[in-house]
């Protein structure tokens, strides 16, 4: 199954096949393999050497190999479904002609795929489209710098690139939620801040995703 997601653009060089087994199979699994492991080095064929991990080390490690393999999963079968329909906004052009761009050609990234820098272009779009809309009135900060969103965890960290994007569909948000966040957080109290403002948004528009507060 994870030669097959591989074979699709699925990204999983680190996910192993037994974390993804249930505790107690992974016991059986490693038992096996410790019982042939020592069948062959009695007839002198063995070269392979067995990691078995504790039960909280396996636990930790199989939870984040679901986690990797259920979003490349969405990777591979939802977002190259997501197209580009390009419109002409005459009052953001000025904002984005001296932006960097994110290439789509298939080749120009070893880590993002096409779809993936399609989501990464409308990212950066709205989040400068909207920067001045949204904090205009900010009283933490003021208006947030320009930014180029290059990746989908440092560059989101503090909250600011998707309340934009949450912003651009939903404006009635900004007066009762994302005009409170900080615009340039340096601490880790800042940044929880802004991130409960956004999960509390989203929990105002019905979105909730089992996100708690």
């Amino acid at each position: 199954l994870l030669y097959y997601f591989r074979s699709l653009g699925a990204y999983l060089p680190h996910v192993l096949p037994e974390f993804l087994l249930e505790p107690e199979d992974y016991k059986i699994w490693s038992k096996d393999e410790l019982n042939m492991r020592d069948v062959k080095t009695s007839d002198g064929f063995s070269d392979k050497n067995v990691f078995v991990l504790e039960d909280s080390t396996f636990e930790t490690i199989s939870k984040r190999a679901w986690a990797d393999v259920l979003l490349q999963i969405y990777k591979v079968f939802v977002l190259q479904r997501v197209s580009s329909h390009s419109k002409t906004d005459p009052s953001s052009l000025e904002s984005m002609q001296d932006m960097p761009r994110i290439k789509r050609e298939p080749l120009s990234s070893n880590i993002y795929s096409s779809y993936e820098r399609k989501i990464l272009t409308w990212l950066n779009s709205n989040y400068e489209k909207n920067r001045k809309i949204v904090w205009k009135d900010c009283q933490k900060g003021g208006v947030p710098p320009r930014r180029w969103i290059v990746n989908f965890d440092q560059d989101l960290l503090d909250g600011l690139v998707l309340a934009a994007q949450v912003a651009a569909y939903c404006p009635y948000l900004i007066a009762t939620h994302f005009i409170r966040m900080f615009t340039n957080p340096r601490t880790y109290q800042q940044f929880l801040h802004n991130s409960l403002i956004l999960v509390k948004a989203m929990h105002a528009v019905n979105l909730n995703m089992d996100i708690k507060v």
